[in-house]
Protein backbone atom coordinates (compact mmCIF):
# COMPACT_ATOMS: atom_id res chain seq x y z
CA UNK A 1 0.00 0.00 0.00
CA UNK A 2 2.92 2.43 1.01
CA UNK A 3 4.67 1.56 -2.41
CA UNK A 4 0.90 2.38 -4.42
CA UNK A 5 0.94 5.66 -2.57
CA UNK A 6 4.39 6.91 -3.04
CA UNK A 7 3.86 5.78 -7.30
CA UNK A 8 0.96 7.87 -6.73
CA UNK A 9 2.92 11.13 -5.16
CA UNK A 10 5.89 10.64 -7.67
CA UNK A 11 3.47 10.40 -10.61
CA UNK A 12 1.41 13.57 -9.21
CA UNK A 13 5.24 15.35 -9.27
CA UNK A 14 5.75 14.36 -12.48
CA UNK A 15 2.71 15.57 -13.41
CA UNK A 16 3.12 19.37 -11.87
CA UNK A 17 6.61 19.48 -12.90
CA UNK A 18 5.96 18.79 -16.78
CA UNK A 19 3.27 21.00 -16.40
CA UNK A 20 5.40 24.11 -15.23
CA UNK A 21 7.82 23.52 -17.60
CA UNK A 22 5.00 23.46 -20.58
CA UNK A 23 4.28 26.99 -19.03
CA UNK A 24 7.45 28.21 -18.80
CA UNK A 25 8.22 27.96 -22.53
CA UNK A 26 5.42 30.65 -22.68
CA UNK A 27 7.71 33.01 -21.42
CA UNK A 28 9.36 32.48 -24.95
CA UNK A 29 13.19 32.46 -22.45
CA UNK A 30 15.03 32.37 -25.72
CA UNK A 31 13.53 35.36 -27.19
CA UNK A 32 15.19 37.49 -24.57
CA UNK A 33 18.15 38.36 -26.00
CA UNK A 34 16.20 40.56 -28.33
CA UNK A 35 16.33 42.98 -25.28
CA UNK A 36 19.90 43.41 -25.49
CA UNK A 37 18.87 46.81 -27.36
CA UNK A 38 18.09 48.01 -23.83
CA UNK A 39 21.72 48.48 -22.95
CA UNK A 40 22.60 50.77 -26.11
CA UNK A 41 21.86 53.68 -23.96
CA UNK A 42 25.40 52.92 -22.35
CA UNK A 43 26.51 53.85 -25.67
CA UNK A 44 25.82 57.22 -25.75
CA UNK A 45 27.23 57.37 -22.24
CA UNK A 46 30.62 56.07 -22.43
CA UNK A 47 32.37 58.80 -20.24
CA UNK A 48 29.61 58.70 -17.96
CA UNK A 49 29.31 54.79 -17.15
CA UNK A 50 29.13 53.51 -13.18
CA UNK A 51 27.88 51.12 -11.38
CA UNK A 52 24.38 52.85 -10.70
CA UNK A 53 23.67 53.32 -14.35
CA UNK A 54 24.71 49.24 -15.24
CA UNK A 55 22.58 48.23 -12.40
CA UNK A 56 19.39 50.23 -13.86
CA UNK A 57 19.91 49.29 -17.54
CA UNK A 58 20.21 45.53 -16.24
CA UNK A 59 16.93 46.10 -14.47
CA UNK A 60 15.42 47.47 -17.32
CA UNK A 61 16.57 44.83 -19.64
CA UNK A 62 14.23 42.58 -17.27
CA UNK A 63 11.10 44.38 -17.55
CA UNK A 64 11.53 44.13 -20.81
CA UNK A 65 11.81 40.39 -20.88
CA UNK A 66 8.86 40.07 -18.63
CA UNK A 67 6.53 42.93 -20.83
CA UNK A 68 8.21 40.74 -24.32
CA UNK A 69 7.08 37.70 -22.29
CA UNK A 70 3.81 39.16 -21.54
CA UNK A 71 2.78 40.19 -25.26
CA UNK A 72 4.43 36.85 -26.74
CA UNK A 73 1.27 35.02 -24.53
CA UNK A 74 -1.43 37.18 -25.42
CA UNK A 75 -0.24 36.63 -29.14
CA UNK A 76 -0.11 32.94 -28.58
CA UNK A 77 -3.76 33.07 -27.24
CA UNK A 78 -4.95 35.01 -30.50
CA UNK A 79 -3.18 33.18 -32.86
CA UNK A 80 -3.70 29.42 -31.30
CA UNK A 81 -5.86 27.97 -34.07
CA UNK A 82 -3.48 29.76 -37.12
CA UNK A 83 -0.37 27.99 -35.10
CA UNK A 84 -1.71 24.70 -35.11
CA UNK A 85 -1.34 24.90 -39.12
CA UNK A 86 1.96 25.98 -38.65
CA UNK A 87 4.81 22.86 -38.96
CA UNK A 88 7.04 24.06 -35.92
CA UNK A 89 4.76 26.62 -33.90
CA UNK A 90 2.48 23.75 -33.62
CA UNK A 91 4.49 22.23 -30.85
CA UNK A 92 4.38 25.24 -28.85
CA UNK A 93 2.23 24.81 -25.10
CA UNK A 94 -1.20 26.19 -25.99
CA UNK A 95 -1.48 24.55 -29.95
CA UNK A 96 -0.56 21.78 -28.55
CA UNK A 97 -2.63 21.42 -25.85
CA UNK A 98 -0.22 21.37 -23.11
CA UNK A 99 -1.21 24.37 -21.51
CA UNK A 100 -4.89 26.23 -21.33
CA UNK A 101 -5.44 29.71 -23.25
CA UNK A 102 -7.68 30.90 -20.01
CA UNK A 103 -4.53 30.18 -18.07
CA UNK A 104 -2.00 32.04 -21.06
CA UNK A 105 -4.35 35.07 -20.76
CA UNK A 106 -4.56 35.22 -16.72
CA UNK A 107 -0.76 35.42 -16.90
CA UNK A 108 -0.43 37.24 -19.42
CA UNK A 109 -2.34 39.71 -17.33
CA UNK A 110 -1.03 39.79 -14.07
CA UNK A 111 2.60 40.22 -15.83
CA UNK A 112 2.23 42.98 -17.37
CA UNK A 113 0.11 45.08 -14.67
CA UNK A 114 3.18 43.88 -12.51
CA UNK A 115 6.02 44.94 -15.10
CA UNK A 116 4.41 48.17 -15.95
CA UNK A 117 4.08 49.30 -12.10
CA UNK A 118 8.21 48.42 -11.85
CA UNK A 119 8.83 50.44 -14.87
CA UNK A 120 7.12 53.57 -13.57
CA UNK A 121 8.84 53.39 -10.39
CA UNK A 122 11.82 52.76 -12.37
CA UNK A 123 11.93 55.75 -14.28
CA UNK A 124 8.40 57.54 -15.43
CA UNK A 125 9.93 58.32 -19.18
CA UNK A 126 10.81 54.76 -18.94
CA UNK A 127 7.46 53.80 -17.88
CA UNK A 128 5.77 55.47 -20.75
CA UNK A 129 8.13 53.70 -23.03
CA UNK A 130 7.59 50.62 -21.74
CA UNK A 131 3.74 51.49 -21.67
CA UNK A 132 4.18 52.29 -25.63
CA UNK A 133 5.28 49.45 -26.57
CA UNK A 134 3.11 47.10 -24.75
CA UNK A 135 -0.06 48.46 -26.28
CA UNK A 136 1.90 48.92 -29.84
CA UNK A 137 2.22 45.44 -29.10
CA UNK A 138 -1.36 44.63 -28.75
CA UNK A 139 -2.31 46.13 -31.75
CA UNK A 140 0.28 44.28 -33.88
CA UNK A 141 -1.38 40.77 -31.97
CA UNK A 142 -5.07 42.24 -32.92
CA UNK A 143 -4.58 44.02 -36.11
CA UNK A 144 -2.21 45.56 -37.42
CA UNK A 145 -0.24 42.37 -37.99
CA UNK A 146 -2.63 41.37 -41.16
CA UNK A 147 -1.22 44.58 -43.05
CA UNK A 148 1.82 43.68 -45.36
CA UNK A 149 4.74 46.26 -44.50
CA UNK A 150 3.05 47.43 -41.34
CA UNK A 151 4.00 44.37 -39.25
CA UNK A 152 8.01 44.68 -40.15
CA UNK A 153 7.81 47.99 -39.21
CA UNK A 154 5.75 47.51 -36.20
CA UNK A 155 8.42 44.85 -35.28
CA UNK A 156 11.09 47.05 -35.86
CA UNK A 157 9.12 49.96 -33.80
CA UNK A 158 9.45 48.00 -30.75
CA UNK A 159 13.34 47.24 -31.23
CA UNK A 160 13.28 51.26 -31.57
CA UNK A 161 11.49 51.53 -28.38
CA UNK A 162 14.12 49.45 -26.51
CA UNK A 163 16.90 51.22 -27.46
CA UNK A 164 14.83 54.38 -26.60
CA UNK A 165 14.27 53.24 -23.11
CA UNK A 166 17.82 52.45 -22.70
CA UNK A 167 18.68 56.14 -23.48
CA UNK A 168 16.44 57.23 -21.31
CA UNK A 169 17.55 55.31 -18.69
CA UNK A 170 21.15 56.07 -18.90
CA UNK A 171 20.16 60.09 -19.26
CA UNK A 172 21.82 60.46 -22.42
CA UNK A 173 20.96 62.71 -25.21
CA UNK A 174 19.02 60.86 -27.80
CA UNK A 175 20.78 59.91 -31.13
CA UNK A 176 18.95 59.89 -34.22
CA UNK A 177 21.85 57.54 -36.29
CA UNK A 178 21.53 54.81 -32.84
CA UNK A 179 18.08 54.63 -33.76
CA UNK A 180 17.77 54.71 -37.08
CA UNK A 181 20.46 51.60 -37.21
CA UNK A 182 18.34 49.79 -34.82
CA UNK A 183 15.15 50.92 -37.24
CA UNK A 184 16.83 49.37 -40.33
CA UNK A 185 18.56 46.28 -38.51
CA UNK A 186 15.49 45.34 -37.27
CA UNK A 187 13.72 45.52 -40.53
CA UNK A 188 16.12 43.64 -42.11
CA UNK A 189 15.98 40.69 -39.82
CA UNK A 190 11.69 41.18 -40.14
CA UNK A 191 11.76 41.05 -43.86
CA UNK A 192 14.66 38.02 -43.79
CA UNK A 193 11.61 36.38 -41.18
CA UNK A 194 8.97 36.52 -43.82
CA UNK A 195 11.30 35.04 -46.51
CA UNK A 196 11.98 32.11 -44.26
CA UNK A 197 7.93 31.95 -43.91
CA UNK A 198 7.52 31.62 -47.57
CA UNK A 199 10.02 29.23 -48.03
CA UNK A 200 8.94 26.73 -45.39
CA UNK A 201 5.04 27.40 -45.54
CA UNK A 202 4.93 27.63 -49.03
CA UNK A 203 0.91 27.20 -50.32
CA UNK A 204 -0.25 26.96 -47.09
CA UNK A 205 1.49 30.31 -45.93
CA UNK A 206 -1.37 32.59 -45.88
CA UNK A 207 -3.57 29.92 -44.01
CA UNK A 208 -0.92 30.88 -41.31
CA UNK A 209 -0.73 34.73 -41.73
CA UNK A 210 -3.02 36.22 -44.23
CA UNK A 211 -0.75 38.99 -45.72
CA UNK A 212 1.81 36.36 -46.40
CA UNK A 213 0.12 36.33 -49.91
CA UNK A 214 1.14 39.93 -50.73
CA UNK A 215 4.78 38.99 -49.94
CA UNK A 216 6.76 38.11 -52.51
CA UNK A 217 10.25 36.37 -52.56
CA UNK A 218 11.45 38.25 -55.47
CA UNK A 219 10.13 41.64 -53.37
CA UNK A 220 11.98 40.79 -50.26
CA UNK A 221 15.46 39.65 -52.65
CA UNK A 222 15.00 43.35 -53.88
CA UNK A 223 14.14 44.97 -50.63
CA UNK A 224 17.51 43.34 -48.78
CA UNK A 225 20.03 44.95 -50.28
CA UNK A 226 18.70 48.50 -49.41
CA UNK A 227 18.33 47.53 -45.74
CA UNK A 228 21.72 46.31 -45.56
CA UNK A 229 23.13 49.44 -46.70
CA UNK A 230 20.79 51.51 -44.68
CA UNK A 231 21.85 49.83 -41.66
CA UNK A 232 25.77 49.97 -42.30
CA UNK A 233 25.20 53.70 -42.79
CA UNK A 234 23.79 54.58 -40.44
CA UNK A 235 25.65 52.65 -37.65
CA UNK A 236 28.78 54.16 -39.57
CA UNK A 237 27.48 57.64 -39.00
CA UNK A 238 26.80 57.15 -35.41
CA UNK A 239 29.82 55.74 -34.24
CA UNK A 240 32.11 58.51 -36.34
CA UNK A 241 29.99 61.70 -35.22
CA UNK A 242 28.01 60.50 -32.11
CA UNK A 243 30.04 57.83 -30.52
CA UNK A 244 32.21 59.17 -27.37
CA UNK A 245 35.15 57.33 -28.77
CA UNK A 246 36.44 57.12 -32.23
CA UNK A 247 38.16 53.85 -31.36
CA UNK A 248 35.10 52.08 -31.73
CA UNK A 249 35.07 52.28 -35.53
CA UNK A 250 37.12 48.93 -35.67
CA UNK A 251 33.44 47.74 -34.84
CA UNK A 252 32.12 48.57 -38.44
CA UNK A 253 33.27 45.78 -39.73
CA UNK A 254 32.00 43.41 -37.27
CA UNK A 255 28.51 45.05 -38.27
CA UNK A 256 29.07 44.29 -41.83
CA UNK A 257 30.23 40.55 -41.15
CA UNK A 258 27.57 39.81 -38.96
CA UNK A 259 25.11 41.58 -41.25
CA UNK A 260 26.59 39.28 -44.06
CA UNK A 261 26.36 36.29 -41.76
CA UNK A 262 22.75 36.19 -40.97
CA UNK A 263 22.12 36.40 -44.92
CA UNK A 264 23.89 33.20 -45.09
CA UNK A 265 22.75 31.36 -42.25
CA UNK A 266 18.78 32.50 -44.02
CA UNK A 267 19.56 31.22 -47.35
CA UNK A 268 21.46 28.05 -45.75
CA UNK A 269 19.71 26.97 -42.31
CA UNK A 270 16.45 27.18 -40.55
CA UNK A 271 17.66 30.31 -38.38
CA UNK A 272 16.15 32.84 -40.55
CA UNK A 273 12.72 32.27 -39.14
CA UNK A 274 14.35 32.49 -35.70
CA UNK A 275 16.90 35.42 -35.55
CA UNK A 276 16.96 34.80 -31.48
CA UNK A 277 18.69 31.39 -32.70
CA UNK A 278 21.43 32.84 -34.26
CA UNK A 279 22.27 34.79 -31.20
CA UNK A 280 22.62 32.00 -29.16
CA UNK A 281 23.69 29.07 -31.23
CA UNK A 282 25.89 30.28 -34.33
CA UNK A 283 29.80 30.50 -32.79
CA UNK A 284 30.71 32.96 -35.56
CA UNK A 285 27.70 35.07 -34.87
CA UNK A 286 28.33 35.31 -30.82
CA UNK A 287 31.69 35.41 -31.50
CA UNK A 288 31.67 38.74 -33.01
CA UNK A 289 29.10 39.76 -30.49
CA UNK A 290 31.71 38.95 -27.87
CA UNK A 291 34.77 40.97 -29.71
CA UNK A 292 32.53 43.79 -30.16
CA UNK A 293 31.35 43.64 -26.31
CA UNK A 294 35.32 43.73 -25.53
CA UNK A 295 36.04 46.75 -27.69
CA UNK A 296 32.99 48.05 -25.50
CA UNK A 297 34.32 47.44 -22.70
CA UNK A 298 38.13 48.59 -23.27
CA UNK A 299 36.51 51.80 -24.73
CA UNK A 300 34.89 52.75 -21.17
CA UNK A 301 37.82 51.59 -19.98
CA UNK A 302 39.92 54.14 -21.62
CA UNK A 303 37.90 56.94 -21.33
Amino acid sequence: MFVHFTQKVNHMLMVKVTGFKHFLKLFRMRQWSKNIFVFAGLLLALDSVDFIMVQQAVFAFFLFCGISSSVYMINDVVDIEKDRLHPVKRNRPLPSGQVKAAHAAIAAILLSATILFLSFRLNVYFGFTLSSYFLLNLLYSFKLKHYVFVDVIIISSGFVLRALSGILIAGAAISLWLLLSVAFLTLFLGVNKRKKELLLLKEDSTAHRKNLSQYSIGLINEMIPMLTSCTVITYSFFIIYESDSKHMIVTIPMVLYGIFRYQYLTNRTEYGESPELVLLRDKPTVLIMLLWAVMFGLNVMAL
